[in-house]
Formats: C-alpha cells, structure tokens, sequence
C-alpha cells in the first residue's frame, strides 16, 4: 500500500520520448514505487512511500529539461485534437495512396498501398524506438504486458511492408496482417471505452497524435484489405 502519492502539472511534454524522459528521471528520488505519466492532461503521478518529496520530484523533472506548472493546465493549452492535429496522418496516407496509383494504377493497388504503409509508418516509429515503446505500452495489450514487443513492433510492420512488395500473392502475410491489425484496433477500442486521453503511436513519436477513433479506422481499414486479399486468393 502506498503511503503517498503526489500529482504534478508537468509542462513542456510533447511526444512518447518526453514521456519516457521523465518515466527514467523518476526513477532517481527515493521512496517513489510507481509513476504515470499522462502526455494529453500534462500531468505526472507518483506514489511511494513516506521517504517521497515532492521538491525532489519536481527537482528531477526540472532537471530532465521540463517545468512544473503551479496550477493545472488550462484547457486551451491540451494538445489539439481537431482535424488539423491529423494533417500529418492524412498527408501520409494521401501519398502512400497517390505512390501506389502512380505505380501501376488499379491493379495491385491494395497490395502497393499497403506495403508503402507499413514502410512509412514502420520506419517513423523507428526514429524514436524507446518513446514509441513506451507510448505504445500505455494502450496495447501486449505491449502493457511485454516491453520487448513494444520494440519489436516497429520491425514488423517494415517486414510486412517489404513483404507486401515482394510477395502479394501469399495467403500467409495477409493472414498475419488481419491479426496483427484486428488485436492493435482491440486494444484502442478498449483504452478509447475507458475514456483514456492517450497519444496515438500510429506515426511514432515524431508527431503528437491524439488517439481517438481515427486510429480504430486505420487499424480497421488495414485488416479489411488484408481480408479482401485474402479471400481472392481463396476463391
């Protein structure tokens, strides 16, 4: 049982990487136990026992390059979540879509967009390997229970692109993918129910997604191709 716990406003925190910033710097003080740390509110929790001080808490983040708010954040300084927060998604996606018209029209189509998504958002989340781990955790299911998956994903979703490129045909990748896809949209379905205000880890860290039924339609949209291929090549 956790004889303290403090709740600090936390300003300057932008992405997956500052999360795990301060995940990493808090672990340094005495007496803390457990840490969470809400990117979209813009607050840090911790617990611990009686040994835990809150000026060396905030003297740790301070000194982690971030800066304790007085007051809890006004509404109007949370992360944006109108359309305008998706641009990078949405143009990503238009030209993923646009390369593969480009590549050979219709045919093949769902084939070409695919593997250039997995390339492009595979090798975002590559950039910053660690923040996207630790963003990814917050809301996969097995990536809450198993750090190293976390990791790993990343270099599966850049096998699936190449093999979207090089083998099309095999029954086997589109399989894997209606899997891999459905079990990422379960859990978004699930922390979105909960009503959790999460970062969406879709284009790693380098962007600051908020995480809302938009990424159900990717994961989802996903899996119905890898589905819609799968049963032509079984017909």
């Amino acid at each position: 049982m956790h004889d303290r716990f403090e709740r600090l406003n936390v300003t300057g925190m932008t992405c997956g990487s500052c999360v795990a910033k301060i995940e990493q710097a808090l672990k340094q003080p005495p007496g803390v136990q457990h840490v969470h740390v809400d990117l979209q509110q813009g607050t840090v929790m911790v617990s611990g026992d009686i040994e835990l001080s809150r000026s060396a808490l905030e003297t740790v983040i301070r000194e982690a390059g971030f800066e304790i708010a007085s007051t809890p954040l006004a509404s109007g300084t949370e992360p944006e979540t109108q359309t305008s927060s998706f641009a990078p998604l949405l143009v990503a996606v238009s030209l993923i879509g646009l390369g593969s018209l480009a590549a050979g029209g219709s045919e093949g189509f769902m084939a070409k967009f695919m593997g250039g998504f997995f390339l492009v958002f595979g090798g975002l989340k590559l950039l910053d390997l660690g923040g996207f781990a630790a963003a990814y955790a917050k809301y996969d299911l097995l990536a809450a229970r198993v750090s190293a998956y976390g990791w790993v994903y990343p270099f599966l979703e850049v096998s699936l692109g190449l093999a979207y490129f090089s083998m099309p045909d095999r029954a086997g990748l589109h399989a894997i993918t209606l899997v891999l896809m459905l079990f990422s949209a379960l859990g978004v379905i699930l922390a979105l129910s909960r009503g959790e205000k999460l970062s969406c880890a879709c284009m790693g860290t380098a962007f600051n997604l908020p995480m809302t039924t938009v990424t159900i339609v990717e994961d989802l949209g996903m899996a119905t191709m890898a589905a819609a291929m799968l049963v032509q090549l079984t017909m």
